[in-house]
């Protein structure tokens, strides 16, 4: 009787992941991770191809996301761009080389955007170990699991030790969402350093650095405080919503 109930558990449980999964399925342009590995070097190719008969004005992110278990080094880098794809037409975005190494841990990310700078395509790539490098894992009440990641965009070591915190303070918010918070860094006249967290391009936090690691822990706490509230008004918005 328990392993009828099993399977029957199962089923449903598999049913119910196929039903949410086809709700996330981009039906306007498909975001694709080509790899082919020689030698331990990893030849990615991030493609898009456009699945509507009109022309559309897109811009894309591929991403990857570096760690190495055993000295804990990490790293990570972005392309980025702009172009026209044509009616039914599939087309290369960007093209990158990865060292692999036995130890390491590599997320490939590829996002898509529209005009309005709303994600109409995503694909995902994970090679190596369970844990991955900078990646929330957190598990909402219907068991499926939400990945977060904050994306390094910074330059300097400065910018990473900021980096670093932010990370530090944002895994302790436990936030269920799968957007994409950018940390970047911009370099200014002089010496001085500009840091902005975004959220699909919405400016959260933004400020000249100082090398201070005071100020950047207080820095990664407001900002992740901010960070927090963006995230509970988006909550909030969904509720309202939903009672309508």
């Amino acid at each position: 009787m328990k392993s009828l109930i099993l399977k029957l558990a199962f089923v449903l449980l598999f049913a119910n992941m196929q039903t949410i999964s086809s709700q996330t399925v981009y039906k306007e342009v498909k975001a694709k991770i080509e790899v082919e590995e020689v030698e331990n070097i990893l030849s990615v190719t991030g493609t898009a191809e456009n699945l509507k008969a009109v022309y559309k004005n897109i811009s894309f992110k591929l991403s990857v996301f570096k760690k190495n278990k055993s000295n804990d080094n990490k790293s990570s880098n972005m392309q980025d761009g702009r172009m026209t794809l044509e009616p039914i037409n599939k087309v290369i975005l960007s093209k990158t080389q990865i060292n692999r190494g036995k130890d390491d841990q590599i997320i490939v990310l590829l996002l898509i955007y529209d005009e309005n700078n709303v994600i109409i395509g995503k694909d995902r790539v994970v090679f190596g170990q369970e844990e991955e490098p900078k990646v929330s894992v957190l598990k909402p009440n219907d068991g499926l699991e939400m990945i977060g990641i904050v994306s390094n965009e910074t330059k300097t070591k400065l910018g990473n030790d900021f980096y670093d915190f932010f990370y530090s303070e944002f895994s302790k918010l436990k936030i269920n969402s799968n957007k994409i918070i950018y940390v970047q860094e911009e370099l200014t006249f002089g010496r001085t350093t500009k840091i902005t967290v975004n959220i699909d391009g919405e400016i959260i936090e933004e400020f000249i650095a100082r090398p201070e690691e005071d100020f950047l822990k207080y820095m990664s706490q407001t900002a992740s405080s901010k960070v927090f509230k963006y995230f509970k008004n988006i909550e909030k918005q969904n509720k309202s919503i939903m009672q309508y």
